[in-house]
């Protein structure tokens, strides 16, 4: 593996045990870390050489910092991380700069990797995903965000409890 000491990240993620244990872990291997909990304002921006953004922080979306970040800073490698697993976000946060995009649960050795991979423009997709991809993820998203409460995700998105079970039982569409 590329030697990776004393390379800077910043680490943004909202869940504390997570931030810990990966603050830790990156600090055993010889990265310096600056972690928070939420986005920090620009106005703190320091000169990392890393960034590891959570995708949604709390009630934020990540991918405005993204573009803030990558418009003041944009030598920065940034790995975008996700719970949700959104391909859509995904693409989004690909185009707006991110150099990868990994799933949660992460380890320290998937984030790394993620750091070190070549990735060329190619490799961004360009493709559209279809209306029910992205239905199915909001839908999941709303689900995640009421802590898996189907009443109170349905009444979110407007629907009777019986119809979001329904289309929460067909299959996810591949594009």
């Amino acid at each position: 593996m590329t030697d990776i000491k004393g390379i800077k990240i910043l680490l943004v993620e909202d869940d504390k045990g997570l931030r810990e244990v990966l603050t830790e872990e990156l600090q055993e291997r010889g990265l310096t870390v600056t972690a928070f909990a939420q986005t920090p304002p620009l106005s703190q921006l320091q000169e990392w050489d890393w960034a590891l953004l959570d995708l949604r922080v709390g009630s934020e979306n990540s991918l405005d910092f993204l573009r803030e970040l990558k418009a003041k800073r944009p030598h920065v490698k940034v790995v975008m991380m996700s719970g949700f697993g959104s391909v859509a976000s995904a693409v989004k946060a690909m185009q707006l700069g991110a150099h990868n995009f990994i799933s949660k649960p992460v380890t320290v050795e998937m984030i790394l990797k993620a750091f070190l991979e070549q990735t060329t423009d190619d490799e961004v997709p360009d493709q559209e995903i279809s209306l029910a991809r992205m239905e199915r993820e909001y839908i999941d998203y709303i689900l995640q965000t009421s802590d898996g409460n189907i009443t109170q995700a349905a009444k979110k998105l407007g629907l009777h409890r019986q119809s979001l079970q329904r289309k929460l039982r067909k299959n996810i569409p591949n594009k």
